[in-house]
């Protein structure tokens, strides 16, 4: 009787624990959902912005993101309306590594 009433006592933790692990997985399906939709103008936009941000300073580079994002909304071209391209390109991991190697982050 107390192997079975400490088995059911684990069932239910674990059941309880799936249940919010489940919650979790459906935010993150809706999350990717949203992500898939606007992929296309965001690796157009993260294009764009490898290709000609190299001379420019960074006040005109959020400038010039702010106009692509506000065409691309105006031509129905799905993309993120807070479009940033170490959000869409970066790696966490990478980008820390180089902070505490003491280099710029961007």
């Amino acid at each position: 009787m107390n192997k079975c009433n400490g088995r059911m006592g684990r069932a239910e933790k674990l059941v309880v624990l799936l249940a919010d692990e489940g919650i979790r997985w459906k935010e993150t399906v809706s999350s990717l959902s949203e992500e898939i939709e606007r992929l296309v103008g965001n690796v157009f936009l993260s294009s764009a912005c490898i290709s000609y941000f190299g001379a420019f300073t960074g006040e005109f580079r959020e400038d010039l993101v702010k106009n692509w994002v506000g065409q691309c909304l105006e031509r129905k071209i799905p993309t993120s309306p807070d479009f940033n391209l170490v959000k869409i390109m970066g790696d966490p991991v990478q980008i820390r590594s180089w902070g505490i190697a003491q280099l710029p982050t961007d």
